[in-house]
């Protein structure tokens, strides 16, 4: 038998083939350098399945055990989906708080739930949907908010370059944990760069010199990177003086990667690299797009088109060369083994967070928290608040949404029992205190309650 065993070692090093008492894979083996175990990984697959690797919703890959993965979902005040998750203030909000700390509590509470329902999913694999999965949430969204007619303002942290990188880092840090080994979800900062408005979005071409984007546009996501060692950038849809950020190489390699020294990875938004061909018209194909994409940076498509069967021409065409095929899977099988998806769940500290963490009163507690701290008080003259029960025998309350509950863009449905500013006055009032509820039209007047009423 020995001669026989001998054979199969000669055969299992020649040709990868397990033979007993040796099976496990070393991009399996957490004992292994971590650059030695991706290219491990990396020399199994064949360019099909790398390509596979570089898209939102990546298939598994059976013949080696591999699991699906679907990148994308969002957590800028509270995990969307899938399911009922704690609610959080909007972005906006939490920004009032001028609270890094508390804001670092709320996002790691956010990453908390969002890994206690992964792990109720059986680590992911009865999670079946787009865009639903829990451990890649494409926040925070540390964009310039400079036009209030900008549809996403509500999900950015304000205007203010310091404050926004302050509060973002503070958030990637909350979310992607502290434990030295493995992220407990992978944080994504975005839109890079300069996407602040709603028109023309797709198309925009902002002219903006160096030395703004330095000082103004930038700040946010060099914080994000340097301080908050985010795991991924998102690109923007728009174009950045002639260029599109979606295939930027200035943008996404020498300012990133070589000036910022960021080690993740960089996802399109979504169907980025298709609208270099639809909308903006920069090149004629998508064979084009995937070409220029991934060779300027871009390593993970959302939108499941280009970085397909596009981007595999390409390389049939000798358009791309496998080398740049291997940089954004390696970027992209990195991460992933960051959350520890080739390892036993047992060694991840993450894996043991408890589904009942999910709208806990803790929780609870610490949204109301950031309701309270999120409020801001414009003018109190007199100090007319905190309303006296005892000298005030009614209250009007005025407004269309007065009796409503208005989460705002990209929330997911409460686990935490919702409370309207009616409702809440109403809770605090008892019977002591008249409460009238004018629910006004935009642009009606109103001249007051009726005395007799």
């Amino acid at each position: 038998m020995r001669p026989f065993y001998f054979l199969c070692i000669a055969f299992q090093i020649l040709f990868s083939i397990p033979v007993p008492g040796n099976t496990q894979e070393l991009f399996r083996n957490p004992a292994a350098a971590q650059h030695d175990r991706i290219t491990d990984l990396l020399s199994r697959l064949t360019v099909e399945e790398k390509i596979s690797l570089l898209r939102a919703t990546s298939p598994g890959i059976p013949r080696l055990e591999i699991d699906k993965y679907y990148h994308g979902n969002e957590a800028l005040h509270g995990v969307v989906r899938p399911g009922r998750f704690t609610v959080f203030p909007q972005a906006i909000g939490l920004a009032s708080m001028w609270n890094p700390e508390l804001h670092q509590q709320v996002a790691s509470a956010i990453s908390d739930e969002a890994r206690a329902r992964w792990n109720e999913l059986e680590q992911g694999r009865l999670q079946t949907y787009r865009f639903t999965d829990l451990l890649t949430f494409w926040s925070p969204t540390v964009n310039m908010a400079r036009d209030p007619r900008w549809g996403r303002t509500p999900e950015t942290y304000g205007e203010d370059p310091f404050l926004s990188g302050v509060l973002g880092t503070a958030f990637v840090k909350g979310l992607q944990g502290e434990d030295k080994q493995y992220l407990k979800i992978v944080a994504t900062p975005k839109h890079f760069a300069a996407n602040n408005e709603e028109h023309n979005r797709f198309v925009c071409n902002p002219q903006i010199s160096e030395r703004q984007l330095r000082e103004y546009y930038f700040p946010a996501f060099e914080m994000c990177v340097r301080e908050g060692k985010a795991a991924s950038i998102m690109s923007a849809y728009n174009a950045l003086n002639n260029v599109p950020c979606t295939a930027n190489p200035w943008l996404l390699n020498k300012v990133l990667r070589e000036d910022w020294g960021f080690n993740g990875y960089v996802v399109s938004d979504c169907g980025g690299p298709s609208l270099l061909v639809s909308a903006m018209k920069y090149v004629k194909t998508k064979e084009a797009a995937a070409t220029l994409s991934i060779k300027a940076g871009l390593d993970l498509e959302c939108g499941d088109d280009v970085y397909i069967e596009p981007l595999l021409n390409a390389y049939n065409q000798y358009m791309v060369s496998e080398a740049d095929i291997d940089s954004a899977a390696y970027r992209v099988i990195r991460a992933r083994m960051h959350l520890g998806l080739f390892d036993d769940p047992s060694l991840n500290p993450y894996s043991q967070i408890p589904v009942s963490v999910i709208g806990s009163e803790k929780h609870k507690e610490l949204a109301l928290e950031a309701a309270r701290q999120s409020i801001v008080l414009l003018k109190n003259e007199k100090n007319t608040l905190p309303i006296n029960p005892q000298k005030v025998k009614s209250i009007a309350v005025v407004g269309i949404n007065a009796a409503n509950s208005e989460f705002g863009d990209y929330s997911g449905a409460p686990v935490n029992e919702p409370v309207s500013v009616l409702q809440g006055l109403r809770n605090r009032a008892g019977d002591r205190i008249k409460i009238v509820h004018a629910p006004l039209e935009i642009g009606q007047r109103w001249y007051g309650t009726d005395p007799g009423r």
